[in-house]
């Protein structure tokens, strides 16, 4: 079955790992340790690994990078992470949960009730560090819980096949945004509160949050019908490529269209701040005007739409799918023999070797994340806003930081500090069935950050 395994802790009985009295042998034990470690197994998907890498640096630019709606310019290529980061980083927590419950051939039985049990150790485990890393008072916007909610809410989706996923997925991303859109005004004109922050989880979590399940739970379900096809596949790759590229063309095209029919975003925002209760001294009664639909052509960071969700999660898929090529193994992937066999290999393991520091962030994404937190919290207490730098000085020095810092951990060590704790946990408290294989703990999602519509102006988003 196909697994995000990461390096075994166990004692190898590989020749290179046992001790050796030539010097020159430990070295080469050594070096071959950690190559293994970087390329994280032969189980491991190197994609999904690049892939979350990409959103953690993603989400690094959303939250201290300056950036630009310019796309001539370098910052306004920066600009593209702002929503489309979480997104992706959303999209590979789908992939890590089907990886992480049997692939293409779902677990069964008492091996899956492993499985499903170990995820809701992890998500306890998230509502516990985020409770932690909210006590810091940083004003990034923080995704951990909703991460737990959504794996939970994945749970019955978990054996499902890969075409009915994606199905479900799209009807989640076209229903999704009107119920987000529309709910929470439907609440404020019943004479109810619409909590936020957490107040109501259940609600937030679903509704009104930030992160708001019934749209984003499109996103985790299309990573997981990807999970649940043949990795493999170049088909599959190349496929992912065109049509998430694609889709998101001709969602954002359809968007502008739309938008400067309805009179363009600023007459869309004047009429959305003369009918929306949360912007207006009183509550306005069910006979005023509700708020406009144009306000669903929108495709912006955060926007929750139906052309957000199909256009920047079709984006994801786009990168998903880029990743997953470049990502192949030579040594499992490659076909045929001769020398063009043997180059294509050779050329393979280079792309692997040069990826290997995004991939390392990647695999490292819970710890790298959540000491990014922590690093902002701790200029802001020595005077320094990271989040208001007037140049791209500290995103360069916070990126460079976290591909170091992740590939030396991963050379030396394997898996980061809080996924072994995690996995540690969850094998605790469900230990693995007899006779079942034992479930990879490094496919599990990692959680990141990012924000939501119409954030409050004190809170970075990505």
């Amino acid at each position: 079955m196909s697994t995000l395994a990461q390096p075994s802790d166990r004692p190898s009985d590989r020749p290179s790992d046992r001790p050796s009295t030539d010097p020159r042998g430990a070295v080469r034990g050594a070096l071959d340790r950690m190559g293994r470690n970087l390329l994280g197994g032969p189980g491991r998907v190197p994609g999904a690994d690049i892939a979350r890498g990409i959103a953690v640096l993603g989400m690094f630019t959303a939250h201290v990078g300056v950036t630009s709606d310019d796309i001539d310019t370098f910052e306004g290529w920066l600009g593209l992470a702002h929503g489309r980061s979480s997104i992706l980083f959303a999209t590979v927590a789908g992939l890590s949960l089907a990886l992480f419950t049997g692939g293409s051939r779902p677990f069964t039985g008492e091996a899956m009730r492993t499985a499903r049990g170990r995820i809701l150790v992890r998500a306890v485990l998230l509502l516990a560090l985020v409770a932690v890393l909210d006590l810091l008072g940083g004003r990034v916007l923080l995704i951990l819980g909703f991460y737990a909610a959504y794996f939970v809410l994945a749970l019955p989706f978990l054996r499902l096949p890969p075409a009915r996923l994606a199905s479900i997925a799209v009807l989640v991303a076209v229903v999704g945004p009107f119920l987000v859109y529309y709910g929470p005004e439907a609440l404020a004109r019943a004479g109810l509160r619409a909590p936020h922050d957490g107040s109501g989880a259940a609600t937030d979590f679903l509704l009104t949050g930030h992160y708001p399940a019934l749209v984003w739970m499109a996103y985790v379900l299309a990573g997981l019908a990807v999970g649940r096809c043949d990795l493999r596949s170049p088909t599959l790759r190349l496929g992912l490529v065109a049509g998430g590229f694609g889709l998101a063309a001709l969602c954002s095209v359809a968007s502008a269209v739309l938008v400067a029919d309805a009179g363009g975003i600023e007459a869309i925002d004047r009429l959305f701040a003369m009918t929306r209760s949360e912007l207006l001294a009183t509550p306005p009664a069910w006979s005023d005007p509700w708020p406009p639909l144009a306000g669903l052509y929108l495709e912006g960071p955060h926007d929750d739409t139906m052309f957000e969700a199909l256009g920047s999660g079709g984006f994801a898929l786009g990168v998903l799918g880029l990743c997953l090529l470049v990502g192949v193994r030579g040594d499992t992937d490659g076909a045929g023999a001769g020398a063009g066999a043997g180059a294509r290999q050779l050329a393979r393991r280079v792309v692997l070797v040069v990826t290997a520091p995004l991939a390392a962030v990647g695999a490292l994404a819970l710890t790298v994340y959540s000491v990014q937190i922590f690093v902002l919290w701790w200029w802001t207490r020595s005077g320094v806003d990271l989040l208001t730098s007037p140049t791209n000085g500290p995103l360069a020095v916070m990126v460079l930081g976290a591909l170091a810092g992740a590939t030396l951990w991963r050379a030396l060590f394997g898996r980061g500090p809080l996924e072994r704790l995690f996995g540690w946990v969850a094998r605790q408290a469900f230990p693995s069935p007899e006779r079942a294989p034992d479930q990879a703990e490094g496919a599990v999602p990692d959680p990141a950050s990012g924000s939501a519509l119409r954030t409050p102006p004190d809170r970075r988003s990505s």
